[in-house]
């Protein structure tokens, strides 16, 4: 008799599964790049590249007790 699911099958399913997560998942986070590019480029200027560098926290100074 015959075993269907022997470790070789198992690794192959699951690689194609990751594969095709990770595929799906780019997709998705492409479409909401452009998305979020899309809402900034009409209310804002973009820089060349797309992206606005903001400093989000300078030094930190004084007693932090």
């Amino acid at each position: 008799m015959k075993v269907i699911l022997s470790e070789r099958n198992i690794v192959v399913i699951l690689f194609v599964l990751v594969l095709l997560t990770f595929t799906v998942a780019q997709e998705q986070t492409r479409e909401m790049e452009n998305r979020y590019s899309g809402s900034r480029q009409q209310g804002q200027a973009v820089s060349v590249t797309g992206r606005i560098t903001v400093q989000i926290a300078g030094p930190i100074t004084g007693n932090l007790q």
